[in-house]
């Protein structure tokens, strides 16, 4: 009896430590995943940038366009 209780503790001690496992790697994703957000917040901030920079410049290219073909 006693050896199948040890046998029993191997095994479920043999379950935690693939478990604990399993959880480092789920948390080398988790990091992973939000390097890439990060990655991404970053670009989408710079593609939002160069949006509002080519919006606001719209404007002074009309005019230059708008006055050479005048002069």
């Amino acid at each position: 009896m006693s050896y199948q209780l040890s046998a029993i503790s191997y095994q479920l001690s043999a379950i935690s430590y693939q478990l604990s496992a399993i959880s480092y790697q789920l948390s080398a994703i988790s990091y992973q995943l939000s390097a890439i957000s990060y990655q991404l917040l970053a670009y989408g901030s710079q593609a939002s940038s160069l949006c509002h920079g080519t919006v606001r410049a719209a404007p002074q290219v009309l005019q230059s366009v708008l006055l050479n073909k005048i002069s």
